[in-house]
């Protein structure tokens, strides 16, 4: 007897594979998009206060390197960043002048020390 298509049995032992590669990929997928967002913000609060403080010792002059269009307005910052994270960047004033606001993207504790290897 000749049989055309799939039997039921069949389908559904495609389906368990193809669930179970999907339940496998998925998380480490998630994980390294997070992980590169992560990265891409860090990256990003970087070249803020490396614009902060080129500008500082361009102009000698706090109020121009104290926002985010000042430092793209005057050449440090090629565009105003983007976070990933839909959180937007701002510059607060430290003791020795201004630096990127960290917190709201990666807490009190960025950062990370030399034992954190989540960035």
């Amino acid at each position: 007897m000749k049989r055309n298509g799939f039997t039921l049995v069949e389908m559904l032992v495609v389906l368990v594979v193809i669930g179970a590669l999907v339940g496998i990929i998925l998380p480490n997928t998630l994980a390294a998009i997070r992980s590169a967002n992560d990265k891409e913000c860090a990256s990003n609060l970087r070249n803020i206060d490396t614009a902060i403080q080129v500008c500082y010792s361009e102009t000698r002059d706090w109020t121009q390197c104290n926002t985010i269009a000042g430092l793209t307005g005057g050449g440090y910052l090629e565009r105003a960043p983007v976070c990933p994270h839909a959180v937007g960047y701002s510059i607060v004033a430290n003791s020795g002048g201004f630096e990127s606001d960290k917190a709201p993207h990666f807490g009190a504790n960025w950062p990370p020390r030399s034992t954190d290897h989540h960035i």
